[in-house]
């Protein structure tokens, strides 16, 4: 009987290295492997370089006469109340700008509970020109465009500041961002990277450990490179003038991913994209799991149909899936122990994002176990999530379903 079963195993173990000598191409798609890992780790020191240079210390100002600052308007739209709503719009009130400022808050109904925080605002800094405009001008189907519109019509400056009510910023953030403005005129887009702080469930750990690690390294480190447009919608300035010349804003209307296209619309005209060493801090208010999980879809699915490669190439990005088919490559080519290698591999990148962010928070989180808890499922949940986002075309967003076009423009199911 041994004999027998020693046999069968000899016989599947020949099976089995007759396929993978005979597996088409294996010895290049291992090669491409190793260049994609390859590729990635130097993503992961990049944005660790830029942290180094530009997040660990506070940059200092530009010493220029205050005459030289130009007058900024910040639009900030309003819809309910955001979790600490009156500590993120303060800080727009708070900014230590030499030039004038003018702060607009844009609100679709005139019942919101928000228009009360921001007369309050409004009443404590009498020196600062701010107001707030109520009503919506129907210009496709993105309703945070709708409800600016009226605030892009009443901005006195040419230079904006869109900045989410659910966004804190530190008070040196606008003038850090025109001076670099000021020392490069074709630079034409100033945004910084979120940063989500003080989750209180597990669905917002679970964001945080998202945004604060993988989204956040490699945002950095894109945005380093330099190869295409690559920035969220949550704290960016713009000329109002670039916007026109590229249809206004109006002509983004039709697109749930309006930064985005923004973004490449402005990189194709030939402005150029950069960030200061400040970050775009917003509360991690997601209530669930299935909450975050929701709005995971709804970001890959957005994505798909407007940066499509980016999209597809992305479960390559992340450390389980490429952990595996780095451990295979290097079994194929070299014989190392898969086990070995896997676990190297996803020890080492766990280290980094834990070092990456101790370093961008400037010290540790609420709690070391839980964030890692969060980061390992977080890791876990990166493949299920963006293949079950990949078949569909409709998300849901603020109680409205959507669905996608091929061109990425959305028609709003009844």
């Amino acid at each position: 009987m041994s004999t027998i079963t020693h046999t069968a195993a000899s016989s599947l173990e020949a099976k089995v290295a007759g396929f993978r000598v005979d597996f088409p191409n294996a010895d290049l798609v291992a090669y491409l492997v190793l260049v994609l890992a390859a590729f990635l780790w130097l993503l992961i020191i990049i944005s660790h370089c830029v942290l180094q240079r530009r997040y660990v210390s506070p940059q200092p100002f530009v010493d220029r006469p205050a005459e030289h600052y130009p007058p900024v308007t910040i639009i900030r739209p309003l819809k309910g109340l955001d979790q600490g709503l009156r500590r993120t719009l303060e800080s727009s009130f708070r900014q230590e700008y030499p030039g004038a400022v003018e702060i607009l808050f844009a609100v679709e109904d005139p019942n919101d509970p928000s228009i009360g925080v921001a007369n309050e605002l409004i009443e404590c800094y009498p020196k600062t020109r701010a107001r707030v405009l109520i009503g919506q001008d129907n210009v496709g189907i993105n309703p945070k465009i709708n409800n600016m519109m009226k605030a892009f019509a009443r901005a006195r400056s040419d230079l904006l500041w869109i900045c989410d009510s659910n966004v804190y910023t530190d008070p040196g953030t606008l003038r850090r961002s025109v001076d670099l403005l000021l020392d490069n005129k074709r630079m034409g887009v100033i945004h910084h990277v979120i940063f989500s702080e003080a989750p209180a469930t597990f669905g917002a750990m679970l964001d945080n450990a998202f945004l604060v690690t993988n989204h956040c390294r490699m945002y950095l480190a894109i945005n380093a490179v330099g190869i295409a447009s690559c920035l969220t919608g949550k704290s960016n300035i713009y000329y109002k003038s670039a916007l026109d010349n590229v249809g206004g804003v109006a002509a983004f209307g039709h697109y749930l991913a309006e930064d985005n296209m923004i973004g490449q619309a402005l990189w194709r005209s030939g402005w150029g994209h950069t960030m200061t060493g400040d970050l775009a801090r917003q509360p991690a208010d997601i209530g669930s799991f299935f909450e975050y999980c929701s709005r995971r879809i709804r970001w890959v699915r957005t994505r798909k149909y407007n940066v499509t490669f980016a999209t597809f190439y992305e479960p390559l990005t992340e450390s389980i899936l490429l952990g595996a088919l780095t451990s295979w490559a290097l079994k194929h080519l070299y014989g190392f122990n898969v086990y070995s290698t896997f676990s190297t591999f996803m020890s080492c990148w766990f280290a980094l994002d834990m070092v990456f962010f101790y370093r961008i928070n400037h010290g540790s989180p609420q709690s070391w176990p839980w964030f890692a808890f969060s980061w390992i499922c977080r890791e876990i949940l990166a493949l299920p999530l963006w293949l079950v986002a990949i078949v569909g075309d409709t998300v849901t967003w603020r109680g409205q379903v959507f669905r996608f076009h091929l061109n990425g423009t959305v028609e709003v199911l009844k």
